[in-house]
């Protein structure tokens, strides 16, 4: 039996994200807000592994390392967005503000790389 990698991501986030529920929900601890962050990072790679486009870069060795950027980068931008908001909201911290500019950046490269790499070509 030959798992997805999609969805192992998948089962990995869902995972962690009801651990950090648990922690944070039933026993108020300050760790279920770090556990997010992986969980996170999780999500995103699912939705990116289920993406046949996005799979398809993997097969050749340029592709692959266009792939892992762009994917870093997509993790980067969402790490960023939960830790502004578990600043702003969760802890009344106005500091949060400042991961909106990596938040903007990454996810703005993100998405000039998926339309110069993967849409670009097909058009």
């Amino acid at each position: 039996m030959k798992i997805k990698i999609n969805m192992l991501f998948l089962s990995i986030g869902i995972v962690l994200s009801v651990i950090s529920k648990l922690l944070q929900f039933a026993y108020q601890a300050k760790i279920g807000d770090l556990i997010v962050l992986p969980a996170a990072v999780f999500f995103v790679l699912a939705i990116l592994h289920s993406l046949n486009d996005f799979k398809a870069l993997y097969l050749t060795p340029q592709g692959a390392s266009q792939a892992n950027i762009m994917a870093t980068l997509a993790c980067g931008a969402v790490v960023s967005f939960q830790i502004m908001m578990i600043l702003i909201i969760g802890n009344n911290n106005q500091l949060g503000f400042f991961f909106v500019v990596p938040f903007i950046a990454m996810g703005a490269f993100f998405v000039y790389l998926w339309f110069q790499i993967i849409v670009k070509p097909k058009g």
